[in-house]
């Protein structure tokens, strides 16, 4: 778990607080990468140099599918 307020910085261990990320990117988040959450709940990157990174949908001309249709 990634505390968004660092806990030494006054961040409490909450759920408000918090973003479970796998080991790479936690790591690129203590190296200069930013995540934060905004009021609606979506999750915004942000790049050590303060531009964010957004993700775009696959194009693609297959069609979708899921395990539930």
């Amino acid at each position: 778990m990634h505390h968004l307020v660092h806990w030494a910085d006054g961040g409490d261990t909450s759920l408000g607080n918090a973003a479970l990320l796998c080991e790479r990117h936690h790591g690129k988040v203590h190296h200069g990468f930013r995540i934060e959450r905004d009021p609606a709940g979506r999750w915004h990157t942000h790049r050590p140099d303060g531009t964010e990174i957004h993700v775009l949908p696959r194009i693609t001309t297959e069609p979708v599918t899921t395990r539930a249709s």
